[in-house]
């Protein structure tokens, strides 16, 4: 089992551990995508404008278009000049391909001259790296014959503006990213660690409780069964005998049965209630009444024990339950209290409304429960005292089934002490109005 335990924590660690990295990853791309974005926008931006401006001959010399001399404004329109940006730079080719402005262009020049024009890339935004290892984004344009400005008609020009600044900025922004990602998954290996611990308690606690429960179920399902095979074994031996001489064997045997009948009833019921193939059917119920009728047979019965018993219900409204759930609720809880009470002492049964909630308390001057099992006798097969397991005639499994009604119907139980001694169930369940019909 512990090698099955640590096969299943270490699979929930590395699936935990590769969710971690592929949510690290994916938002550590899109973060870097992001910014890388952000960061061409704005010289796509300035790309796609000086092609504009190109496009419309509007390449002017700001210096000179001060005077108000139109006609010299007019002739430097149609002859071009290079853009006021000094990160922006103009290839202007001639039709074999040569760069024909390299005067224009000076110290400048050297940096471009490993580009080299590709029709290909007409219209097209792309990265270009020289030899020196400097960062360009380029645009090139097919100015038409008919611009304006000579210098550029009919030829193709590449804008191209240095992105070494922003490479930079880029490269910085990735190797933070990349660190803070490292850091971050480093810290997800150790918070995996935990949370497969964590989430692996509840599922050994199941495992255990599950293997506790066929345990004990085999063990509670043998011991009748051991006890008719032998009974039923010494009548074979005895063939000649009339059944009233063995009316001892007989009837433990049929006591066996009737057990082993309803332990078998009680197995169900908590495998139902467990996969959700039980159903509460609620309905409305006078509770007074219906609780009245429940109790009833226990008057009789404790006295035929000379035990007390006393009750007393002060409801008056109707409540949404299940009927047959409820009143098994209460048997089981009556039964408990007389079983484990002795000849004089007294058993009470309580109901009535408290604030927004029902109560029902079922208290006895019985042997009753110490502090500490107080939560455990509500689980599956749990005795307090297993010698008195025979003599009581219990299994361990009327207060689960009991917790399980209670929950079914969003109330809540506690077990406190009995004043003097013995033990007091207090049921609570919450009030529901019901709506009353108009015809």
């Amino acid at each position: 089992m512990k090698v099955v335990n640590r096969k299943q924590q270490i699979r929930l660690f590395l699936t935990e551990l590769i969710s971690f990295a592929v949510i690290f990853l994916s938002l550590g791309t899109i973060v870097y995508l992001s910014f890388q974005h952000e960061i061409y926008r704005n010289v796509d931006q300035g790309l796609e404008m000086k092609r504009s401006q190109l496009l419309l001959a509007q390449f002017k010399n700001k210096a000179k278009l001060k005077t108000n001399d139109k006609s010299k404004a007019v002739q430097q329109q149609k002859q071009g000049t290079p853009p006021p940006d000094f990160r922006i730079n103009f290839l202007i080719y001639n039709s074999q391909g040569k760069v024909t402005n390299t005067e224009m262009l000076g110290d400048r020049y050297t940096l471009l001259t490993g580009v080299k024009l590709d029709p290909d890339q007409r219209g097209k935004i792309v990265n270009l790296t020289t030899d020196d290892g400097s960062k360009f984004r380029s645009l090139l344009v097919k100015v038409p014959k008919t611009n304006h400005a000579k210098l550029y008609a009919g030829k193709y020009v590449q804008i191209i503006q240095n992105i070494d600044s922003e490479d930079q900025a880029i490269q910085s922004f990735r190797r933070v990213l990349i660190l803070t990602m490292l850091f971050f998954w480093l810290l997800s290996i150790l918070l995996s660690y935990l949370l497969s611990r964590w989430n692996m308690r509840p599922i050994l606690k199941s495992w255990q409780q599950q293997q506790d429960f066929v345990a004990n179920a085999a063990h509670e399902l043998r011991t009748p069964l051991t006890i008719i095979q032998s009974k039923m074994e010494l009548l074979l031996t005895k063939p000649n005998e009339k059944i009233i001489s063995q009316m001892e064997p007989i009837a433990l045997s049929l006591a066996e049965t009737r057990r082993l009948n309803q332990l078998t009833r009680d197995l169900l019921m908590l495998a139902r209630s467990d996969s959700n193939m039980t159903q509460i059917t609620r309905q409305p119920t006078n509770t007074a009444e219906f609780l009245k009728q429940v109790i009833a047979p226990y008057s009789e019965i404790a006295a035929s024990q000379d035990k007390m018993f006393t009750a007393q219900i002060d409801l008056n409204t109707q409540q949404m339950i299940d009927q047959k759930r409820i009143h098994q609720l209460l048997v089981i809880l009556l039964d408990n209290a007389l079983k484990y009470t002795q000849t004089g002492d007294q058993v009470e049964f309580k109901a009535y409304a408290h604030g927004n909630h029902w109560q029902v308390e079922v208290a006895d001057t019985g042997i009753g429960i110490a502090p500490e099992n107080r939560q455990a006798i509500f689980e599956r097969f749990y005795r307090e005292d297993k010698s008195r397991s025979r003599q009581t005639g219990g299994n361990g499994l009327g207060l689960a089934i009991a917790k399980w009604i209670i929950d079914s119907h969003q109330g809540t139980v506690k077990v406190v002490t009995n004043d003097p001694h013995g033990s007091r169930f207090i049921v609570s369940f919450p009030i529901e109005h019901i709506k009353k019909e108009h015809h």
